[in-house]
């Protein structure tokens, strides 16, 4: 299907690492909506439990795997040209998937594991799919992209830029919080860009869950002893879902946590900060010139960027 067909037809969300957790509750919430899915997953044999509770929730509802690797930019930019070239129109986007570690390791494209996943993949994503979601937004009046933050970059004293692509400290307060709060400080810089092809961009805390990810190592000691008396994962798919709401329209760009809206932390969003952190974008991406729709080869931070940038070729 190439084009979207009317604003009754049955929207379509794109879901990363939806094999369990809040990735599966969220599939499963939607699905209940009549939402038409993909999940990109790394694994789908991995997923064949989640499809088959998905037929049962979603009835008619379709719901397709694809597996690739959200740390292999080729692969992921490949994924989301496929999903363009099929649906022709994603009504939202949930960059889910997310890395939570005690130690620290380097990505195969050169950057530290929590970057790559929580901050990187986003923003390959977000802006690979841009035209499929400009695309719903003509439809529908409103396309939505929505990536978990959390509430630990509140405690983040300083946005250490300089160290995004390596990392200096695992676990909650180290290089995780860093990277939700590098896509924090993103999420609200490219909003404005974004809002003019319809798209909504959030930065959602989804808050604390029973999750794979809350009963790691990188976890803090407190969250593992107490991890069978937090909320169950389907709690935070109903707080990533909750922008979806008409009460949210118009509001793009926000960090939301607890249901509203709140200021970024740190010093994310001086002038000289946000360049920074673009500059390390482009950087952190070494085939830039491959990736047709990143944000260094189109307009939206050419205020910030050379003056070689190109026009989107996507």
């Amino acid at each position: 299907m190439k084009d979207h067909e009317s604003s009754a037809s049955p929207r379509l969300a794109v879901i990363t690492g939806a094999v369990t957790g809040i990735g599966a509750s969220l599939a499963e919430l939607l699905a209940a909506q009549g939402w038409r899915l993909v999940l990109l997953n790394r694994s789908a044999e991995r997923t064949a439990p989640l499809l088959e509770r998905l037929k049962d929730i979603g009835g008619s509802a379709s719901c397709e795997v694809i597996e690739t690797d959200l740390a292999d930019h080729a692969a992921l930019q490949d994924s989301a040209l496929q999903i363009a070239g099929r649906y022709g129109a994603v009504d939202a986007l949930f960059n889910n998937a997310g890395v939570l570690r005690e130690d620290l390791v380097i990505s195969s494209m050169g950057n530290e594991m929590h970057f790559e996943i929580n901050t990187v993949a986003p923003y390959l994503l977000t802006h690979v799919l841009r035209k499929a979601l400009k695309s719903a937004a003509r439809s529908s009046g409103r396309a939505v992209v929505v990536t978990p933050s959390t509430s630990a970059i509140k405690s983040t004293k300083h946005f250490d830029i300089e160290n995004l692509r390596k990392g200096t400290r695992g676990g909650l307060f180290g290089a995780y919080a860093q990277s939700k709060l590098a896509w924090a400080v993103l999420n609200a810089h490219l909003a404005e860009s974004f809002d003019q092809d319809g798209i909504e961009l959030f930065a959602v805390d989804p808050g604390v869950n029973r999750t794979g990810m809350t009963a790691g190592t990188g976890a803090p000691l407190p969250v593992r002893l107490l991890w069978r008396l937090l909320p169950k994962p389907a709690m935070g798919a109903k707080r990533l879902t909750a922008v979806l709401g008409d009460e949210w329209r118009g509001r793009s760009g926000a960090l939301v946590m607890g249901g509203k809206a709140r200021p970024i932390p740190a010093d994310g969003m001086n002038d000289q900060q946000v360049s920074k952190l673009l500059a390390t974008m482009r950087e952190s991406i070494p085939q830039a010139d491959g990736y047709p729709g990143l944000i260094d080869r189109n307009n939206d931070d050419r205020e910030h960027s050379s003056s070689d940038a190109k026009e989107d070729k996507l």
